[in-house]
């Protein structure tokens, strides 16, 4: 889910006002009348005919809105782009292509005219598919009628958020270092935003710290749970979950647990989820993105208890209607047949991860220890103020990209992330050109 978003200020758009005196002004009787001959209104019609003039910006388009940049990791992106010969280990993307086997079902599916409509939670078979594939890998139980079929896990955390958060007083809860998209829908629907820092705690979420929170809320209040987390690769196992459980359940709080990477953990295979522990407290979010790099197919999921889903199915269906019918055919191949293609690929991006990882503290950086996900996240040097100087740094001199901590955080980040979602070939490329930067730095230091 690298459909990332963070609040920034945007460039203000500025639009001339014009303002009139007219013959007759009974609002203000100050001034009863204006001047025989009134100025003439300046010509705003085009050549066609056309109205030029439009409302100002700040009239219509709301503060929340008007303050919401891009993503940050995709600017970033954008931003070391223009250097040449840069590698990127920056977006969250597998580098795999879709199997041949899920393509071949799409295929198939637009041969049988599979083009139309399909049901708004998603087609029958899909849905019994996921089902399915949540019992025989993910351990627990999802029925059908509680899984809707979402454009991408993205749109499944944009209907579950709008519809919990738009309750009078609602609270999110997060865990930073987190995907910017949490807090940016929080923003945008009005509720208030509450971060909980794990950066002491290794990068786990504290059970104690959250009941705290959880007991000065006065609203409705949604914790939001990513493991494997992006971006520090910590997947909280069982015992932890638990913890948490109980205090959400305590508190009465909704959990929404974002497990795209579930299927990419290294240690627990899967991943756990919290749904084990609270079902009727939690939405699971997912998609085939991640787990069957299938990021352009924009097919997601979300399973929400049996009284919640209606109402997410409403939010959902007024944003998309329904996701693509044969898309969805090629995903149940997916779900259905997809087990193998899941585990090659895993093994694959643990060869990465431990590589990369070697490589990294071998040249003198920290990183924490990923159990899954496939992503690094490694301090900068103390030289560096934050992690945005050394990866502009990194950029620019050593041309390797990572992403700076600031994108997963409300301030600055001393951290940097790495995307291990790219061939060996390119890693050990990236790592002999980050060992030679770090040297260079090494050397720069002693000649002081």
């Amino acid at each position: 889910m690298d459909n990332e978003v963070m609040m920034s200020t945007p460039t203000t758009l500025e639009t001339p006002t014009t303002t009139a005196t007219f013959a007759h002004d009974e609002a203000n009787p100050a001034h009863p009348a204006g001047p025989a001959n009134p100025p003439k209104l300046p010509d705003l019609t085009s050549h066609t005919g056309e109205i030029l003039s439009h409302p100002s910006p700040d009239r219509v388009i709301p503060q929340a809105i008007a303050h919401l940049a891009p993503s940050a990791i995709r600017a970033f992106d954008a931003e070391v782009s223009r250097i040449p010969d840069i590698i990127k280990l920056t977006l969250g993307e597998p580098d795999f292509p879709t199997p041949q086997f899920i393509k071949q079902a799409a295929v198939r599916a637009l041969e049988a005219n599979r083009t139309h409509y399909a049901p708004n939670a998603g087609t029958e078979g899909l849905r019994t598919a996921i089902s399915a594939y949540l019992s025989r890998r993910r351990g627990f139980d999802i029925l059908p009628n509680r899984i809707i079929v979402t454009t991408g896990a993205s749109e499944a955390l944009s209907s579950t958020l709008g519809t919990l958060l738009e309750a009078p007083g609602a609270e999110l809860i997060e865990f930073t270092p987190a995907f910017g998209q949490y807090a940016s829908l929080a923003r945008i629907h009005g509720a208030k935003l509450t971060a909980i820092d794990t950066t002491s705690n290794e990068f786990r979420p504290d059970p104690a710290a959250l009941d705290r929170v959880l007991g000065q809320t006065r609203g409705p209040a949604v914790v939001i749970l990513n493991s494997p987390s992006n971006p520090t690769g910590t997947v909280l196992n069982e015992d932890e979950l638990r913890d948490l459980a109980r205090v959400i359940d305590r508190h009465d709080a909704i959990a929404v647990s974002d497990e795209v990477y579930a299927e990419i953990s290294f240690e627990n295979r899967p991943a756990p989820s919290i749904a084990k522990f609270i079902p009727e407290r939690t939405v699971v979010i997912d998609s085939t993105s991640k787990t069957y790099a299938m990021t352009g197919w924009r097919l997601g999921w979300l399973a929400a208890p049996e009284w919640l889903a209606p109402a997410i199915l409403k939010h959902h269906q007024l944003a998309v209607s329904c996701a693509a019918t044969f898309s969805m055919d090629a995903a149940q191949e997916a779900y259905e047949h997809g087990d193998d293609a899941i585990d090659e690929m895993v093994k694959e991006y643990r060869r990465r991860r431990d590589f990369l990882a070697g490589a990294l503290n071998a040249a003198g950086y920290r990183t924490v220890n990923p159990q899954g996900a496939f992503y690094l996240y490694v301090r900068a040097p103390e030289r560096y103020a934050n992690g945005l100087e050394f990866a502009r740094n990194l950029a620019q001199r050593a041309k390797v990209a990572a992403i700076p901590g600031t994108a997963f955080a409300a301030g600055p980040s001393p951290y940097v992330r790495f995307s291990y979602a790219a061939s060996l070939d390119t890693l050990h490329q990236a790592a002999d050109r980050i060992r030679a930067f770090a040297d260079r730095q090494d050397n720069n230091r002693q000649d002081r």
